[in-house]
């Protein structure tokens, strides 16, 4: 039998613990040593990249990330599931995020849900740190049609009589999604026209292809004498100036939709919980920045802050409002 010696275990135990302290320290001062990814599941231009991109230009400047930049990565495809797969299978060390609006994500999991039986990644496999800004949806015509709010032209909808054929972001997106949830509870006949992406939705109306459309309001800039948004769906009035002519559908005294495409961020669920904290302190500091706003606002948007536990309350809103209204969608 080997004898130890009591010293040598004392002191071994001692210098093991000494290593477990400088080596937690280590962790939490380490981070982040090298840039961090943010992935995006779209393409460049749009809401979405947009906001990400703003975000991530300014992460340098917060208290937690040591003067470490972010570095969007675009990886487009099935709705932004593709990017989100890609930060769910990396390994979980906090350099690869994922920054998304909570609606789309949620609405593209029920989707693929749906049909396919199972969805390959959605927002509950991940651990949410918070949200830095909103997409918001609106009511777009043309900026001839003659009501002047969204209460007006659901008066006219309904003396007309006819179905009202409309186009929205996709089949299955937050726009169209919001735009089915609106029109029902407002007893409206409908159809409608999906088209890909904001661009093309707002060209529709332009062209005065379909009479309304149910899009991002931030697509209205540059194009104000040829569109224009008559309701507005937002949890609080929006931070952006030029936003505020726009009346929100409670407002109008119109069902309250009371959800908005929040800009969270998303990391793997099993991330060390300093590091997290290091990223949920980032987000609110970056909220907080007046050229953020100032970079959020040039493209029509807001930031808009919402902590991690707020954002997975606002999830969970979204898969029981959603669910029924996207199995109802798919199925016509």
């Amino acid at each position: 039998m080997i004898k130890l010696n009591r010293k040598k275990i004392k002191f071994v135990a001692l210098a093991a613990g000494a290593l477990s302290v400088a080596t937690s320290t280590a962790a939490i001062a380490g981070y982040p040593e090298k840039p961090v990814k943010v992935v995006v599941g779209f393409s460049a231009g749009g809401g979405t990249d947009t906001s990400a991109r703003g975000f991530a230009s300014y992460m340098h400047e917060t208290s937690t990330m040591d003067g470490m930049a972010g570095v969007v990565i675009n990886k487009p495809g099935s709705s932004g599931l593709i990017g989100a797969k890609i930060v769910k299978d990396a390994k979980s060390d906090a350099y690869t995020l994922y920054a998304i609006n909570i609606g789309t994500f949620t609405v593209a999991d029920i989707a693929q849900t749906v049909t396919k039986g199972k969805s390959p990644v959605g927002p509950r496999d991940f651990r949410p740190l918070g949200c830095f800004s909103q997409l918001i949806t609106g009511m777009q015509v043309h900026k001839s049609d003659p009501a002047n709010n969204a209460k007006e032209w659901a008066e006219n909808a309904k003396k007309s009589g006819e179905v009202v054929r409309w186009a929205s972001t996709g089949a299955t997106t937050l726009h169209s999604i919001l735009g089915i949830k609106w029109l029902n509870e407002m007893g409206i006949k409908h159809k409608l026209v999906p088209f890909k992406g904001g661009s093309k939705t707002r060209n529709a109306i332009i062209a005065q292809k379909l009479p309304m459309a149910f899009n991002g309001i931030h697509l209205n800039i540059g194009f104000e004498n040829d569109v224009k948004t008559i309701g507005i769906a937002a949890l609080e009035r929006d931070k952006v100036k030029k936003n505020k002519n726009y009346p929100t559908f409670k407002e109008l005294g119109t069902p309250p939709l009371g959800i908005t495409g929040l800009m969270c961020l998303f990391a793997p669920k099993d991330i060390p919980d300093d590091r997290a904290k290091r990223l949920e302190i980032a987000i609110k500091e970056i909220s907080e920045i007046k050229g953020f706003a100032k970079y959020m606002g040039k493209a029509g948007l807001a930031t808009f802050y919402v902590g991690p536990q707020e954002a997975a309350g606002a999830i969970d809103k979204m898969y029981t409002t959603f669910e029924p209204i996207v199995r109802a969608a798919l199925k016509k």
